[in-house]
């Protein structure tokens, strides 16, 4: 049941404009507590052409998960991490594990009569899955913006493309440094204030902000935006010529690609949905 006080106004949206060519470039958070459903299907009902970063049927999750679980050979995550960091993502797994709790689809992968939870739901996984698995069951946030929009898209009967393939992202978390992983979980202390500072930053649509709160992100590096912003970039422009598009990417995405529009000459204007 969709409460009211969940659903939030979202303000992660740029219009597009140049010569005709017009369209959204809408910022997402692939994690989140609230929910954006009226917003989105607003932005969704004005646009002909609907775009997403890559393909996010469930064949293309349960490939993404299969991936992320062929880890042997690969680095352990868990061998890398402090023992003091270990002790702590212990305490507040095995918290989260109580039968009050609806466990979200990362948890699931936990067995949860071990005591390391850790240990177990690392074991196997390459780094990005294993720091995925841990970061999701800690905040529980198991609302995507992007999995929301998709079926609703669906929904209206829009036409979907996407804006590089499952191998394209595979590659790119494959590629973020191991480090950062171990870095940002050994800094599991100011996890709290660091979520807090993203959702105020978020909900505000405060893109400067956002940037100066993220950085240390694991998935903030060159692997994940540099390499792939232009290539959003390109497929974004190629469909604003043909139609009016909506496409719907990470909010760390926006600012390289609106660098990219407006030295395209493109009107690039914040509003809200």
């Amino acid at each position: 049941m969709n409460l009211f006080w969940k659903e939030k106004k979202l303000k992660t949206v740029w219009r597009l404009d140049k010569e005709g060519d017009s369209g959204l470039l809408v910022g997402t958070a692939h994690f989140c507590p609230y929910r954006f459903e009226r917003s989105l299907a607003r932005l969704i009902q004005k646009a002909e052409i609907i775009l997403f970063e890559g393909p996010l049927d469930q064949e293309s999750m349960e490939r993404v998960i299969h991936y992320g679980k062929q880890g042997e050979g690969t680095r352990s995550l868990y061998e890398a991490l402090s023992p003091v960091a270990i002790n702590e993502i212990n305490k507040r797994l095995e918290a989260r594990l109580t039968p009050d709790i609806s466990a979200g689809s990362y948890l699931e992968l936990i067995e949860s009569h071990e005591e390391n939870f850790v240990e177990s739901c690392t074991r196997g996984l390459r780094p990005w899955m294993a720091f995925f698995t841990i970061w999701s069951a800690l905040l529980n946030w198991n609302y995507s913006m992007d999995v929301e929009a998709y079926r609703i898209a669906k929904k209206l009967g829009k036409r979907i493309n996407f804006l590089e393939t499952i191998e394209d992202q595979l590659a790119a978390l494959d590629g973020v440094p191991f480090e950062r992983f171990v870095n940002y979980l050994n800094d599991i202390g100011h996890w709290k204030e660091h979520q807090d500072r993203f959702i105020q930053a978020f909900l505000s649509g405060d893109l400067e902000k956002f940037l100066s709160l993220t950085g240390v992100f694991p998935t903030r590096c060159e692997s994940i935006l540099a390499k792939r912003d232009p290539l959003f970039f390109n497929g974004i422009k190629t469909h604003l010529a043909e139609k009016s598009t909506a496409a719907f990417v990470g909010v760390a995405h926006i600012p390289g690609i609106r660098k990219l529009f407006l030295e395209n000459q493109y009107q690039v204007i914040q509003e809200s949905a």
